[in-house]
């Protein structure tokens, strides 16, 4: 079975986000305790893209019969988990900020 066409754009722009994070890690623009998380959304869906047979079983099994939208809802809900996580980490900082705000006044 060949690549379809949807596999080819998924693959390119999650190439393409894998590279720039690549980059930015490099460049140390990306702090130590973000670049993981970033990393694993870059690749996941460069990974789920080639590897779809997995994927379309269980889009099947739960009854999707265009397969790339289950590939859609999980690329949608990993973002998510991404910006939760990214909240905490700010909300954290936001913390740790106002604690040494108030030990300074």
């Amino acid at each position: 079975m060949g690549l379809r066409l949807f596999q080819v754009l998924v693959g390119a722009s999650s190439l393409a986000l894998t590279l720039l994070v690549l980059v930015l890690i490099r460049r140390r623009r990306i702090q130590d305790e973000l670049w993981l998380p970033w990393l694993f959304v870059s690749v996941t869906p460069l990974v789920m893209s080639f590897w779809i047979a997995p994927w379309a079983a269980l889009a099947h099994w739960l009854g999707i019969i265009y397969e790339p939208a289950l590939l859609f809802v999980l690329g949608i809900l990993l973002c998510l988990a991404l910006i939760l996580y990214l909240t905490v980490v700010v909300s954290t900082l936001m913390r740790q900020n106002l604690v040494l705000a108030l030990e300074e006044a």
